[in-house]
């Protein structure tokens, strides 16, 4: 059961849909992967070096935080980081913002 909780939090965090998961800071992306190291970055670090910027806490001890950066696509891209209970980054997530045409 413990396997399904990164990969529904990580579905949570991509929905750029939902107003509560917009991120609120853009980083050059080469400043994300350079900053953000699974394994053994830790919530101050990643705060240190890079910013506040929208989070999201949940009950189990895991937080996701979401970060945009420019990538030549008219809606950027973004990284997601997903803290463990220790606060320490158990996953990263990057992709396209993807715009729908009205």
């Amino acid at each position: 059961m413990k396997w399904l909780v990164i990969p529904l939090l990580l579905s949570l965090a991509a929905c750029s849909g939902t107003r509560a998961l917009q991120a609120s800071k853009s980083v050059p992306q080469a400043t994300l992967e350079q900053t953000v190291q699974v394994g053994s970055s830790t919530r101050e670090q990643v705060r240190s070096a890079l910013g506040e910027s929208t989070s999201i806490r949940f009950d189990s001890g895991n937080e996701v935080w979401m970060y945009t950066y420019p990538d030549g696509s008219p809606g950027g891209g973004e990284y997601i980081i997903l803290f463990g209970q220790d606060g320490v980054v158990k996953k990263v997530r990057r992709g396209e913002v993807y715009q729908l045409k009205k």
